[in-house]
C-alpha cells in the first residue's frame, strides 16, 4: 500500500458543464489540502496533457480523480489481426478514481463506461448507479457510495436575504436537452420493421413520466422481457444490436426528463401572472409550451453559467427542482438552492421525502404541477421563510465538501 500524498483531478476546460464541474473540484481541492494533501487540477485540453498524465500515473503516491471525459483514456496499437484498443490505466494496472454523476446508460456516458478500465474505482452519491454501470460493462467491479455534495461556496451571512426582500419569486434551473434521434423517429423505425420494441417504447415512456420510485433500467429490462421473451444482455464490446438497445434506453430516459420539466414550466404558466419567474429554457422555443406566450412575467434565459445561476438562486424566493430519473440522489439543484437560502419546491419521491421534512425543509408539488403551493408565494411567505432556513441548515451540515473529501480520500487510501 502506498501512502497517499497528492490528488490530481483531471478535468476538461473550464467552460464544460457551465463551470459546475470545475467549481465542485476547486471546492474539493481546498478540502483535500485542508487534510494535509496536495491537490492539482490537470486540464485535459492542455497541449501538454498526455505527458502530464503519464507523469502522474508513474507516481505511486498520487491518486488520479477523473472527470467523465477521461474514463476511457486509451492507447491503440497494431498487430497482425488489426489495431487493438486498451484502456491506459488497465494496461498499467493503475487504480484510478472517478465520480458517477449521471446514469451510466445515458448517451454521453455509456461509451465511456464501456471503455473504462477494470482498475477504475467509481464513487457516487448513490448505490443505484452500480447496477447500471455493470449492465453497460460487467467487467467493472469497484464501486463506492460517498456523500452527496453542494457545488457552490457557502455564502457569507450578509449575502442571504430574507425571502420577502428577494426580487425574484421563482427560479427554475435545469437542462432541457432534446434527443437525436427523437423518440418518435426511433418508434417509427421499429414500426417499419414490425419489432416489439414499439411496445417497449410506448410502455416505458408512459410509465416513466410518472414513475418516481422505480429504476428506469429495471422498467426498461422488464418491458423488454415481456415483449421479447428475455432481457437484453450486452456483449463487450457492444454489437450493433446492443448499440441500438442502448440508444432506445438513453433516448427514452432523456425524453422523460425533458417532458417532466416542460410539464412543470406549463404549470408555472398557470400561476399568478404577477409573479416574477425565471426559467433556463431557450427563449426561441417559448411557443412550444401552452400558455407561455401570454406570460411575459416568465423570463426565459437559456442555459446559464454557474456564477449566474448562483446569483439567481440568491435572488429567488423559491427554487423549482424537477427530479431526474434517479431514485436515491439529492441533486445539486436541491442542495445548492438550499445552501443559497431559497425555499425548494420539488416533485416528490420516497427518498427525498425521507431526507427532508415536507413543509419543514422542502415543499413537494403534485407530480409536476406547482399550482397547489400558490399560497406560499404570498400569504404564507413566513412559512416559506422557515422552510428555507431549515433547508439551509441541512445543506450546511449534510452536503458539505468536507464530508465528500473524507469519503473520497478513504477510498483512495484503501485502493493505492
Amino acid at each position: 500500500m502506498s501512502d497517499l500524498q497528492r490528488v490530481v483531478s483531471v478535468l476538461p476546460d473550464g467552460t464544460f458543464n457551465h463551470n459546475v464541474m470545475r467549481n465542485a473540484v476547486e471546492l474539493l481541492g481546498a478540502a483535500i489540502e485542508a487534510r494535509g494533501l496536495e491537490h492539482v487540477i490537470l486540464d485535459g485540453g492542455s497541449a501538454d496533457f498526455q505527458r502530464q498524465i503519464m507523469t502522474c500515473v508513474a507516481e505511486p503516491h498520487t491518486a488520479l480523480y477523473l472527470g467523465h471525459r477521461f474514463y476511457d483514456l486509451s492507447l491503440t496499437y497494431s498487430e497482425a489481426g488489426g489495431p487493438a484498443r486498451r484502456n491506459l490505466f488497465e494496461v498499467l494496472d493503475r487504480p484510478v478514481f472517478a465520480m458517477l454523476q449521471d446514469h451510466p446508460f445515458s448517451r454521453f456516458m455509456w461509451p465511456r463506461i464501456e471503455g473504462a478500465s477494470q482498475t477504475a474505482h467509481f464513487v457516487a452519491p448513490t448505490p443505484e448507479f452500480e447496477a447500471e454501470a455493470r449492465f453497460v460493462n460487467p467487467r467493472l467491479s469497484h464501486f463506492h457510495t460517498v456523500a452527496a455534495v453542494v457545488t457552490e461556496v457557502p455564502p457569507a451571512a450578509e449575502e442571504i436575504r430574507l425571502l420577502a426582500e428577494r426580487p425574484l419569486d421563482v427560479f427554475m434551473s435545469c437542462g432541457f436537452n432534446q434527443t437525436t434521434p427523437t423518440v418518435e423517429q426511433l418508434r417509427a423505425q421499429y414500426v417499419r420493421t414490425g419489432s416489439p420494441m414499439v411496445k417497449v417504447i410506448d410502455e416505458v415512456y408512459e410509465t416513466g413520466l410518472t414513475l418516481r420510485d422505480g429504476s428506469m433500467l429495471t422498467l426498461f429490462l422488464d418491458s423488454c422481457t415481456r415483449h421479447f421473451g428475455e432481457p437484453p444482455r450486452l456483449s463487450h464490446p457492444m454489437s450493433k444490436v446492443d448499440l441500438s438497445v442502448m440508444l432506445v434506453l438513453s433516448c427514452l430516459d432523456l425524453r422523460i426528463r425533458l417532458d417532466r420539466r416542460l410539464n412543470t414550466v406549463a404549470g408555472l404558466a398557470r400561476l399568478d401572472p404577477a409573479l416574477r419567474i425565471v426559467v433556463t429554457w431557450n427563449p426561441t422555443r417559448r411557443s412550444m409550451i401552452p400558455g407561455l406566450e401570454q406570460r411575459p412575467n416568465i423570463e426565459l434565459v437559456g442555459a446559464v453559467e454557474a456564477a449566474r445561476a448562483r446569483r439567481l438562486f440568491l435572488a429567488a424566493k423559491f427554487a423549482i427542482n424537477v427530479t431526474p430519473t434517479y431514485t436515491t440522489v439529492v441533486t445539486e439543484r436541491v442542495s445548492n438552492a438550499m445552501l443559497l437560502g431559497a425555499c425548494v419546491i420539488s416533485d416528490k419521491n420516497s427518498y427525498l421525502a425521507e431526507r427532508f421534512g415536507e413543509g419543514k425543509e422542502i415543499l413537494f408539488m403534485d407530480d409536476c404541477d406547482p399550482s397547489g403551493l400558490q399560497p406560499y408565494f404570498r400569504e404564507r411567505l413566513d412559512d416559506a421563510q422557515a422552510i428555507a432556513e431549515a433547508g439551509r441548515r441541512k445543506a450546511l451540515t449534510e452536503f458539505t465538501t468536507a464530508n465528500f473529501a473524507d469519503d473520497l480520500i478513504a477510498v483512495m487510501r484503501a485502493a493505492l
